[in-house]
């Protein structure tokens, strides 16, 4: 799909999210919020765009749809009510109806450079990342000193499996928004792909250090430490990191995973047992999981259990092949 829109002087296309995942990013509203649309004009029912992104910026921020919607009513032609509500879509994850408000205010005038980002995530989220680069690097052309826009250009390229091309974004914004977690660790991952992995460790390791007294941490750098470690037959090493991954509350299957995988190869297969079975727990239809600690349970004597999980591996295997 192309993303294609009308811009006022013809020299741009207008417009542009991420939901971490498509691409898995997550912005500040605030930052998003303070930049209204160059062609806004003072007028007395522009309290209610000031009420509706007010409300953007707390846990009621659904609120702010109808206020937006309202207003527009009032003031069909408002680009800034049209981005308002692009964004909002954005946010619950309706990028066609994200891009059609978009659409509606490149008619009125210019896009900030933040419009634009959030356009190109919309973009991602189809999916078409072509497009998505695209409009991520017209976002830059209006202000190539945002952080957060060179990160989604990585995350992005990332996505692309452009890995070097991502590493280079990334340093980017790291210029710009030094010691960014998610920007370093993402630096370790494109290296992880690139098969550099004393690089991907370093990498994850600076970034453990930028949180290492944060009560809320990110655990992707640790997870990824852990990862690489493994994969250099450093099991030992890799338990400390690990440990830390699954302890977080952002804690995912893999984590377990990988830290049961760990405490496997160090013959302890108890703690092994009890982190693949919370990592089930996680993702109950992961037939690899099942597997493994159908094999731990049999390491440890306890058959009921292995032939259980054997049966509903071959169960899930037989599910996935229909």
């Amino acid at each position: 799909m192309m993303c294609t829109i009308k811009r006022c002087d013809r020299s741009y296309c207008k417009l542009l999210a991420a939901s971490c995942l498509a691409i898995g990013l997550c912005f500040s509203t605030s930052a998003i919020l303070s930049q209204p649309s160059p062609t806004s004009k003072v007028a007395p029912a522009v309290d209610d765009l000031a009420r509706a992104r007010k409300l953007l910026d707390t846990p009621r921020w659904c609120e702010a749809e109808p206020v937006v919607k309202s207003y527009l009513k009032r003031k069909p032609s408002s680009a800034d009510a049209h981005a308002l509500l692009g964004l909002i879509f954005y946010r619950q994850h309706q990028p066609l109806a994200s891009m059609a408000e978009y659409l509606h205010a490149s008619e009125q005038g210019d896009l900030t450079a933040v419009d634009l980002r959030i356009f190109a995530l919309d973009c991602a989220a189809i999916p078409d990342l072509p497009e998505a680069e695209k409009w991520l690097l017209r976002s830059l052309e209006k202000d190539n000193r945002d952080a957060a826009t060179w990160e989604a250009l990585g995350h992005l390229r990332f996505a692309q499996q452009k890995f070097e091309d991502a590493i280079d974004a990334l340093n980017h914004a790291l210029e710009i928004a030094p010691r960014t977690v998610s920007s370093q660790s993402m630096i370790g991952l494109s290296n992880e792909r690139l098969a550099h992995p004393e690089a991907a460790l370093a990498a994850y390791r600076t970034a453990i250090e930028w949180q290492a007294n944060a009560a809320d941490f990110d655990p992707v750098p640790y997870l990824g430490a852990g990862r690489v470690l493994l994969a250099d037959d450093r099991a030992a090493e890799a338990i400390e990191p690990l440990h830390k991954a699954a302890a977080s509350s952002h804690a995912t299957s893999e984590a377990h995973e990988l830290l049961g995988l760990a405490y496997s190869k160090m013959q302890r297969s108890s703690e092994a047992a009890t982190e693949l079975e919370t990592a089930i727990r996680l993702d109950p239809k992961n037939a690899r999981l099942r597997l493994m600690l159908a094999r731990i349970y049999r390491s440890l004597g306890d058959t009921i259990k292995a032939a259980s999980e054997q049966a509903r591996y071959s169960e899930l295997k037989a599910s996935a092949a229909q």
